[in-house]
């Protein structure tokens, strides 16, 4: 609503900035009817409606009630000021402007008069507020130029032109000054890119220079001149390019794509949607045509100029008469289609068919291939080939049924803890370590067997190998297999999951500890298989049993079915004083499967001479520390590894399988219970119940003994993986080169060490501007980065090359390529991770600042590119890492993000236009490295702001890799590692309409909507249970078990970090969206993947609940802001001066909490040292004056001593520009001394804070001095 009566509020509001307006018994008293009615026309967009609700005939005694206001009578006759219909309708034509009024009578003595704004070119160039506007069209006027028609076009007769080849600054400075002064509202057309130098073949710098100086230079300047003049109205300017947006119909003008960059970042330093991009482009059946398109420019420039959900449009123009222009707009897509297709078309490359095993076997043989995913749901049935040599001392089985164990899990979900060669590929391992080769345990016939053996064809035989026995037929050594007796009770099935857990039970209590009658034994985790036969073993020899298991149900089972008087917890230390009131002596022999501090306690309860058992062997490959005061009794410690037991002493495994047969003929021991037996079309299902952890007993898979139908795939295995979509084949690792630009940085250095050890990489070259002396030195702060990639070169014998070159010299580039292609070991992969990184706002930017700054990324890129082509380098991989601040945009990034948009460019065009290799990565803030590891307080801004998250390298580099795989579809790929409930929370002030849309569409997809109060049960149950922290533990417990493929929930951990657990980067990804789905709370990831413990996690998620609750049930009280009754751990006190990419401002205190009120304190820049003890007066005197109980984060915006009076509204500007790094959005609290400069200055910010479209919440604090 808006007074119409007042010219000074009126003059407040854009003209042509409404497409309604509404005005109801209002202009009755107007003393000028026709000035008020030209007021509110001036307002309306062409086209845009006019309604009036006023009185037309009323009753006399209208006037006993209005007749004492002066507004009811007429000031020329004292008669009624009331007009009629006819009356309104004349004033309204008679006015002009309007194509059409119209009146609609009611009953209540009142008429409704509709009005629409013409849209007619001519009358609109006539009317009073199209004479108080001007157009500059940056562009040529030549005849039949795209400029000249816009400009027949446009309803202004004030236009001005202004040439790309004939401009210079001063005369647009003068110009625009001069419009700015003398009408009301400018509009800035800036089209000199489409006269763009297009980017050539060769080396010149032509284009790039005039991109950078005449155009990227010229639209800074334009741009800082409107800040400087501040209009009372900013002109709306619109940035036209042709073919810069990236889609697939462009043609890729990639040189002008860094002021689609430029002009996006300044956005959010120009006033909210008046600087728009506008892309003109034709489709590939189309001839341009300038006439067409300037018709469609035209118009959505009219049209478009208040819109606020679209700042960045293409219009395309197509060869359809009926839509000859397209509108088109991008907005941001996840990349995991692709993905799934290509699992489908894995899946879809197996030709399949049917056999029966007990019947067919011999003639399909079959074995279970693991898929490329390792996913548990992609194991699948294929052909097979028999072998047909057989050496000395081997036998031929067929496989009638394989046991299931723990290890066979982890092995095909690439899990298991080998310590094998490095960097080798799977079928390059020995049997024994490939992951692609799980089953151990079987039972089958012999159908061949080596003179030399004693077994004969068709011998019924039980048997164990670590090389894989999930075929139909495999070739093992007859020492690993024994004869099946005909009056063993058990059946195949049965038989068949008894070898590893027998004999790990045998060796471990006959060999090892020698078990004797009359001792002790404490078995952790008794339900499974091992648990099992280790108490029927125990019994056997007379042994006492104690045992514990993870949940009530497993308990009862031990005491009902195995005859175990005392079960105890496993999954807390509670078990420890159980076992001590029982045995206060302590146990003989322990075996274990805990790990951590249960292991811990647990070696604690060994009696004399005691012997602890390692089954689980977690802490073994975890290198944990043990107090060895703890084996001071003379105990001992035996690590329990049947792979390598078979791997060292082979002849030991004869004896004890032997044996095993024996005990279960004489009914020592018995089968499993329950064996669970599965078909082998069931395998899934199989794999999917040991992997559970929820189940009781073993598993078992029939294989040729099973009469039940079973599909095989026929797999084309050239088929399986390209090396195109693999980042690094043997041809890249072993015979080529890795050529990283900025390669001293700590991203490159970093990346190269990864490379080296995680991908067998034999050459890396890092290139830079500095000398390797400089990289060496101490002082360096990549200096322990490089000393850690030197070792890691050694130790995997790789050649780390330094060169002294500038990526933004042709030459040294050029010479540098040509000759490493001339060695045995070309440039096979480019990594550009070269980069300026010098933030500054739209006042500070200068031609020399954005020349530097994109001369690392854009020409650098360029001239690899061109390199590439010109010497026909090998190229696997062009790599190139763009950032995320190019999406997230922020103050003082525009030069930065130019060069950025510029890679995504290059990629693209590469990409789609030449089919060459390129993937421009937007990179999210990287934990240990990168331009964020070096501005931690830039990232601290980011998180609290942006909702940004960071993320390991390593999770980044493994992100990259699976980028390779989809570069053909999607080249320019981003990494929203970011809070999206931060966000979501934050979309109405986030700066683009794209960035707000992806947003809500994950916000909604990851259910957070509903997190508070529906998620899940964790959250709802906090203010019911007294137990809340140990309810957390436990779903959380149960969530990562599922996550990471546990054999149960006790495998895992509370108190160990999930790292040393098996978490890797994709199940990291998944436990953080499961928490922020289930309890509102988002551990970072970074977090997640460098040491965080499950009950690290219950503490931090318990005590924001908390915080939570706390929030919500004190929100009915009045809000006081006493610093004082903050408790002082909740506050970070900084000794020293902050960069956050504001010179200005220094920290004084920040806070935890993501939103607490932040206060900022002008005050003179003292002329010494910074201490706290410089500003006590703010942290004193304004925490007097406030009574909030919230901890308050401080910031001091630091003034010159002295400033000139004519000045101050710049000044306080750049200020508010600083300030805005800080706080992008409000609500600002400014804190002053009353008298001083720092009042004036103050004062100042707040009017030009209010002013502004996006900020209603400012207050001003002023302090006395004198105290």
């Amino acid at each position: 609503t808006s007074d119409l009566f007042n010219s000074e509020t009126l003059g407040k509001i854009p003209v042509e900035s409404f497409d309604i307006v509404f005005a109801a018994n209002k202009l009755q008293g107007s003393e000028n009817l026709k000035k008020s009615l030209i007021d509110l026309r001036r307002l309306l967009v062409p086209n845009g409606l006019l309604l009036l609700l006023e009185l037309i005939d009323v009753p006399l005694y209208f006037d006993l009630i209005f007749g004492l206001s002066d507004q009811w009578w007429s000031l020329s006759d004292n008669a009624r000021a009331l007009d009629d219909v006819h009356q309104w309708t004349t004033t309204l034509k008679q006015l002009g402007g309007f194509t059409s009024v119209e009146t609609i009578l009611n009953q209540s003595e009142s008429a409704i008069i509709i009005s629409q704004k013409t849209r007619s070119l001519e009358i609109l160039k006539a009317l009073d507020e199209r004479k108080h506007q001007a157009w500059l069209l940056f562009t040529k006027n030549d005849p039949h130029s795209l400029g000249n028609i816009i400009a027949s076009l446009l309803p202004c007769s004030n236009i001005r032109f202004f040439d790309i080849c004939n401009s210079q600054m001063e005369i647009i400075r003068s110009a625009i000054q001069m419009l700015m002064t003398k009408y009301k509202q400018v509009y800035i057309v800036f089209a000199w890119s489409i006269e763009q130098t297009y980017i050539g073949s060769d080396n010149s710098d032509l284009a790039f220079k005039q991109h950078e100086e005449s155009i990227l230079g010229t639209f800074v300047q334009l741009l800082q001149l409107i800040q400087a003049t501040s209009p009372n109205f900013r002109p709306f300017v619109f940035v036209i390019t042709r073919h810069a947006q990236l889609n697939n119909d462009s043609n890729c003008n990639i040189i002008v794509s860094p002021l689609i960059g430029l002009t996006r970042s300044l956005m959010i330093e120009y006033d909210q949607h008046r600087l728009k991009l506008i892309d003109l482009q034709s489709s590939t059946s189309s001839s341009i045509n300038e006439e067409t398109l300037a018709h469609a420019l035209t118009q959505y420039i009219v049209t478009c100029r208040y819109a606020n959900t679209i700042d960045e449009i293409v219009l395309q123009l197509e060869s359809n008469q009926n839509q000859p222009v397209k509108h088109l707009t991008w907005h941001y897509e996840m990349l995991q289609k692709h993905e799934e297709n290509e699992e489908k078309n894995f899946k879809s490359q197996q030709q399949q068919i049917c056999i029966n095993p007990h019947k067919d076997a011999d003639q399909h043989p079959f074995r279970l291939l693991v898929a490329p995913s390792r996913f548990l749901t992609d194991l699948t049935w294929i052909n097979d080939e028999r072998a047909k040599e057989l050496l000395s001392g081997m036998v031929e089985v067929r496989i009638h049924c394989v046991g299931i164990n723990f290890r066979d899990v982890l092995k095909v979900r690439g899990l298991y803890p080998h310590t094998r060669t490095f960097a080798q590929l799977d079928q390059d391992q020995p049997h024994v370590n490939r992951d692609t080769e799980p089953g151990s345990d079987f039972v089958g016939i012999i159908l061949r067997a080596c003179p030399t053996t004693k077994f004969q064809p068709g011998d019924h035989v039980v048997g164990i190998s670590a090389d894989g026995v999930l075929h139909s037929h495999i070739i093992i050594h007859s020492l690993q297999v024994a004869c099946i007796p005909p009056e063993c009770p058990l059946t195949d099935e049965q038989l068949s999951v008894m070898p590893v857990v027998c004999l790990t039970v045998i060796y471990s209590l006959k060999y090892r500890v020698h078990l004797r009658a009359g001792q002790t034994v404490l078995i952790h985790a008794a339900t499974g298989g091992a648990g099992q036969i280790c108490i029927q073993y125990c019994q056997y020899i007379g042994a006492r049993v104690i045992a514990t298991a993870g949940t009530e149900e497993k308990r009862r089972f031990l005491r009902e079915h195995s005859g175990v008087e005392h079960v105890f917890n496993s999954r807390d230390t509670s078990f420890v004083n159980d076992v001590r009131n029982i045995v206060p002596d302590g146990v003989d022999i322990v075996i274990n499967s805990l790990s951590g501090p249960l292991l811990k306690q647990s070696i604690k309860l060994l009696a004399y001479h005691g012997h602890f058992v390692e089954w689980g062997k977690r802490d073994v490959f975890d290198k944990t520390q043990l107090s060895m005061f703890d084996f001071r009794s003379d105990c001992s410690f035996h690590v329990i590894d049947l792979v390598l037991l078979l791997e060292r002493q082979p002849d030991i495994y004869n004896p004890i399988l032997q044996e095993m047969v024996d005990l279960l003929i004489q009914g020592k021991l018995k089968a499993i219970e329950p064996t669970v037996v599965y078909e082998p079309s069931q395998v899934v299902d199989a794999f999917m119940r040991c992997n559970s952890g929820q189940a009781i007993g073993k598993a078992v898979v029939r294989l040729t003994n099973s009469n039940e139908s079973l599909y095989l795939n026929s797999v084309h295995h050239n088929n399986l993986i390209e090396d195109n979509n693999i980042m690094f084949p043997s041809n890249v690792c072993q015979q080529g080169t890795i050529l990283i630009s900025g390669g001293f940085g700590g991203l490159g250095l970093t990346m190269s060490r990864w490379m080296i050890e995680k991908r067998g990489v034999k050459h890396v070259t890092l290139m830079s501007r500095r000398t390797l002396i400089e990289l060496e030195q101490s002082s360096n702060p990549e200096y322990n980065d490089w000393l850690k990639l030197k070792q890691i070169s050694k130790t995997y014998d790789a050649h780390v090359d330094v060169v002294q070159v500038d990526v933004t010299n042709f030459d040294q580039v050029h010479n540098l390529m040509e000759r490493l292609n001339q060695t045995s070991h070309p440039v096979r992969g480019i990594i550009h991770s070269a980069v300026v990184a010098e933030d500054r706002s739209l006042t500070n930017l200068t031609q020399e600042h954005l020349t530097r700054v994109l001369a690392a990324k854009v020409r650098g890129a360029w001239i690899f590119h061109q390199v590439i082509q010109l010497t026909h380098a090998p190229i696997h991989f062009f790599i190139m890492f763009s950032s995320i601040r190019n999406h997230l945009l922020e103050l003082s990034a525009a030069s930065y993000n130019a060069g950025n948009q510029f890679l995504d460019a290059l990629a693209h065009y590469r990409m789609i236009e030449l089919n060459l290799p390129a993937l421009s990565v937007s990179l999210p803030a990287i934990s240990g490295a990168g331009i964020f590891h070096r501005h931690r307080d830039i990232l601290t801004s980011l998180k609290l702001t942006q909702g940004f998250e960071l993320v390991p390298t390593v999770v980044v580099f493994e992100l990259i890799e699976h980028f390779q795989v989809n570069q053909k579809i999607c080249p320019c790929p981003i990494i929203f590692a970011v809070n999206w409930q931060t966000l979501y929370q934050k979309r109405q002030k986030l700066p683009t309409f794209h960035l707000s849309k992806i947003v809500e569409e994950r916000y909604a997809a990851m259910n957070l909507s509903n997190t508070s109060s529906t998620s899940s049960r964790i959250n709802s149950t906090i203010n019911s249970n007294s137990n809340q922290k140990e309810i957390i533990i436990e779903r959380t417990q149960a969530a990562i078990s599922r996550l990471l493929g546990a054999a149960n929930v006790d495998r895992i951990l509370v108190d160990r970090s999930l790292v040393s657990q098996g978490m890797d980067s994709l199940a990291a990804l998944s436990l953080y969206n499961w928490l922020g789905q289930e309890t509102g709370v988002f551990i970072p990831l970074v977090d997640l993947l460098q040491g965080f413990s499950i009950e690290t996690i219950a503490t931090v998620i318990h005590k924001k609940l908390n915080e939570h609750h706390e929030i919500v049930s004190s929100t009915t009280k009045e809000q006081d802001l006493n610093i004082d009754a903050v408790n002082e751990n909740e506050i970070i006190p900084s000794d020293v001066s902050i960069y956050t990419g504001a010179e200005n401002i220094i920290c004084l205190q920040r806070t935890h909490a993501s939103d607490s009120p932040i206060r900022f304190c002008i005050a003179e820049k003292p002329s010494n040292n910074i201490d706290d003890s410089s500003f006590a007066l703010f942290t004193n005197n304004a925490d007097g004056q406030q009574t909030q109980k919230a901890p308050v984060a401080t910031y001091v915006i630091q003034i010159a001593s002295t400033i000139p009076s004519a000045t101050i509204s710049t000044y306080a500007r750049d200020m508010i520009t600083q300030m805005r790094r800080i706080q992008p959005r409000g609500p600002y609290q400014l804190v002053a001394i009353q008298n001083k400069r720092e009042e004036v200055i103050a004062r100042e910010m707040i009017r030009q804070l209010k002013g502004h479209l996006m900020i209603n919440d400012v207050q001003l604090l002023l302090l006395d001095g004198s105290n």
